[in-house]
């Protein structure tokens, strides 16, 4: 068994990567998603790099490779909490740049001690699995640091799951993730750092990699069971924009077009594929219109009706127009963008 241990954490990473990739490609109109995909990524790569250590040719190319590794696992800690932050709706931190620098800092000098000092690992060693790595007694601060962040984040969770989400579907898919994340640093942090550092060498396998896998898992069980991710505003209104005797627009909250029906595409003269994914703002011949628009429908919370304005279509023609604009919200109440119905008054 031991001679297929690190297939066994190929094939974890190759998992994660596979989540990764379906969560960006079926999710992507969903900002929480779009940023799970990239910490999935980053873990993917953190991964990969601890089974590239484990089947290096020497000992001194392992220790190279393990820094990578153990730098990327100290970011995607950091992120993990940044993601915990954008699913619970912690706008007001996110807005705060200083919320950054007290969430990537501790991240930045962690991993510093890994990538630029020797004072992390004791030694290198071969073993039946392949080359494993002892923690020396400076790894406390990489196991202070895993500790609280996975714990601040499951605190975020459990929070939103008793008291700030009130949604049910929103608390169970909360609960699921927090338990995801306890499970996984109770079995990276018992396995991967304390008992070593407790017994000064490893009593177990290695598992930061499954421990990622595990996390990996519990979103995918809240995603599948609980449709984690899947309300996008191009699939609210996916069902109506057809229909739509006028010109319809849908962008998300950070002004990007996320769909459009037929008669929109008529209305700009260009294929759809022209104007999706591209920020609607510059279809305004006057940005502060837009600005104006944006601010009383996002800000304001008002329902905007015969705003008039000049458009401009991709080929520069100027399109005299009155639009209607209001929120986009999700089954949960959640403002996830704004739609625009526009009409042509050239006459």
């Amino acid at each position: 068994m031991a001679m297929f241990f690190s297939y066994f954490e190929l094939a974890a990473a190759l998992f994660i990567l596979l989540m990764s990739f379906y969560i960006f490609n079926r999710y992507h109109d969903d900002k929480a998603a779009r940023f799970y995909a990239r910490l999935a990524l980053v873990g993917f790569l953190a991964a990969i790099f601890e089974y590239s250590m484990r089947i290096a040719f020497t000992l001194e190319i392992a220790r190279q490779i393990n820094r990578i590794s153990v730098t990327l696992l100290s970011f995607m800690l950091a992120m993990f909490v940044h993601f915990a932050m954008i699913f619970t709706r912690r706008y007001s931190w996110l807005n705060n740049r200083t919320t950054y620098i007290f969430l990537y800092l501790p991240a930045v000098i962690t991993s510093s001690l890994f990538l630029f000092t020797n004072f992390m690992y004791s030694y290198y060693e071969i073993r039946d699995i392949g080359i494993v790595s002892q923690p020396a007694p400076l790894y406390w601060i990489f196991t202070v640091y895993s500790l609280a962040y996975v714990a601040f984040a499951s605190y975020l969770f459990v929070n939103c799951a008793q008291k700030v989400c009130h949604h049910p579907i929103i608390q169970k898919q909360s609960a699921i993730i927090a338990a995801g994340a306890v499970l996984s640093l109770l079995m990276a942090a018992i396995t991967d750092q304390i008992t070593p550092l407790i017994f000064g060498t490893r009593i177990f396998y290695p598992t930061v990699v499954f421990a990622i896998t595990l996390m990996g898992i519990f979103v995918f069980i809240a995603m599948r069971r609980y449709n984690l991710f899947t309300v996008s505003p191009g699939f609210a209104a996916e069902t109506i924009i057809e229909t739509m005797p006028d010109s319809l627009l849908i962008t998300d909250l950070e002004g990007r077009v996320l769909s459009l029906n037929n008669e929109a595409q008529k209305f700009f003269h260009v294929p759809k594929e022209q104007i999706i994914g591209k920020p609607i703002c510059k279809l305004f011949k006057d940005v502060n219109k837009y600005n104006q628009l944006f601010c009383e429908v996002a800000d304001k919370n008002l329902e905007i009706q015969r705003f008039e304005t000049d458009l401009i279509d991709p080929q520069g023609e100027k399109i005299p127009s009155i639009i209607n604009a209001n929120k986009v919200r999700d089954s949960f109440g959640i403002t996830i963008g704004v739609v625009y119905v526009i009409r042509d008054i050239r006459g």
